[in-house]
């Protein structure tokens, strides 16, 4: 069972870090120890869809170019994000094992490397950014998308490059209290950062409160102010000195290059794989707008309930990161086999729920977007397809995370780049062109984004059967 410990000396006091004692002996105890790690995680991503449902909403009320113009976003966005999500792998899996062989002063070392790391790729990207922005999205946006609608994804695009920064570094230090097996940290910064955003949203888009009303571009803003939120919360949480990492001066005022290659040996793969998912998501978004603003509208609707449905296994595959890195920590690579089965078979039973929801409510959660009955009933199919096949997609996302944990980045790797790169764009390709006699439109975009989890499960569950990931060093 999970305890604390408490007093001076790195280990943290009572309200900061929970110490986690992996080896918790009975069942019943690893099973309390994965839901206290998965649940902040779940509510954590949970709270998040649900916001990011409410921000579509709020932003739908203007339209369906609206509707589009964020969604366009969505992909330059997260290409800015892949290096960090990259550099939190690489810096999760390291303090995982520094939690598990009791080393708090190179777990903060960790820490305060991967900040000045991200200071220097923040910058870098947000220039990269601010002058390849607008070829990226009229690129996305294609031939049968609006002007409207690309110029208000701009002018959303150009306010999130301003506001980077802030996500950037709580990313960061989110990823490494993570690994110390604190996931409450995120789950409240991010809490509170889609409640503000939830806020001014109301005030900014459509002029409430005695704001003025600024639309697309309100809803940006208000995005960046939860960001700055989140971010004060981030650097309170770890300055406050109850964590097992902290900063040090004297850690951040030089780069120590032999801790950065050891994160970017883990990192560097996982930014292949980030940076594969994101050219096979844009690959996927050019075909899914060549079919024109209407089905678009409906991908956009879907996708955005649809995030739902992955949540799960996101949430486990955290809990699952965690634990398979401080079990190797021990030196207890059994330890880590018996907690990843027990993550899947509990991942497993709240992806079936989530499933049946997704299956049976789509269509009304959708009408909640708009008052288009094609729309509404094009969104609502596609939300079948993948809740047919939502408990095997979750799945591969606890062996990805578990092989993360162990350091097996490589192969996590390679498995987005089959799944996103050839399995999805290829199939979405040939069920959406007219190669096959019957034109299935945006239903075989859905079949191929459902056709690569299946596909991502297999690969994912056969590497982490061999257990090759036992013996990598980090």
């Amino acid at each position: 069972m999970a305890r604390e410990e408490k007093g001076p000396g790195g280990w943290p006091k009572p309200g900061g870090d929970r110490q986690i004692d992996i080896e918790v002996g009975p069942k019943a105890g690893k099973r309390r120890l994965i839901i206290d790690l998965a649940w902040p995680s779940l509510a954590e991503n949970v709270l998040a869809s649900f916001v990011s449902m409410v921000d579509m909403i709020m932003v739908s009320s203007l339209g369906a170019y609206a509707i589009n113009a964020v969604g366009l976003v969505t992909q330059p966005r997260f290409v800015m994000l892949a290096a960090f999500m990259a550099l939190s792998i690489g810096s999760t899996a390291m303090v995982a094992r520094f939690k598990g062989a009791r080393d708090p002063e190179n777990a903060s070392l960790i820490l305060n490397q991967s900040l000045l790391m991200t200071f220097g790729l923040t910058a870098l990207l947000c220039v990269c950014m601010a002058f390849g922005g607008e070829p990226l999205v009229r690129l996305l946006a294609g031939r049968n998308i609006s002007e409207q609608t690309i110029a208000a994804s701009l002018s959303y695009l150009n306010i999130q490059i301003i506001g980077f920064p802030t996500l950037s570094f709580t990313f960061c230090i989110n990823a490494v209290l993570r690994g110390v097996g604190n996931t409450r940290a995120s789950f409240y910064t991010n809490g509170a950062s889609n409640l503000v955003n939830v806020f001014f949203n109301y005030c900014l888009i459509g002029g409430n409160l005695g704001f003025p009303k600024l639309g697309v571009a309100g809803a940006s803003i208000a995005t960046v102010i939860g960001q700055c939120t989140a971010l004060c919360i981030a650097v309170f949480t770890v300055a406050r000195g109850r964590e097992f990492v902290q900063f040090r001066v004297k850690q951040l005022r030089r780069v120590d290059w032999s801790v950065i290659r050891r994160i970017l040996n883990i990192g560097l793969p996982a930014l292949v794989e980030q940076l594969v998912m994101r050219i096979g998501m844009m690959l996927f978004t050019i075909i899914v707008t060549g079919l024109g603003d209407g089905p678009y509208a409906a991908h956009m609707v879907a996708m955005n309930i649809q995030q739902l449905s992955f949540m799960t296994g996101m949430s486990f595959g955290t809990a699952a990161t965690t634990l398979v890195g401080q079990s190797l920590g021990r030196v207890r690579a059994d330890l880590a086999r018996i907690y990843v089965r027990m993550t899947q078979h509990i991942g497993i039973v709240v992806s079936f729920v989530v499933a049946f929801l997704l299956f049976f409510g789509g269509e009304w959660v959708a009408r909640l977007y708009s008052d288009d009955p094609a729309i509404i009933k094009l969104a609502a199919d596609m939300l079948k397809i993948v809740a047919v096949v939502n408990p095997i997609s979750n799945a591969r996302f606890v062996y990805i995370s578990a092989l993360r944990g162990a350091g097996d980045s490589r192969f996590a790797a390679l498995i987005t780049f089959v799944g996103m790169l050839l399995v999805r764009p290829a199939l979405s390709w040939v069920l959406v062109t007219e190669m096959l006699p019957i034109q299935i439109g945006l239903a075989g975009v859905w079949i191929a984004l459902s056709s690569d989890g299946v596909v991502c499960f297999a690969l994912s569950w056969a590497r982490f059967a061999r257990g090759k990931w036992q013996s990598i060093r980090v």
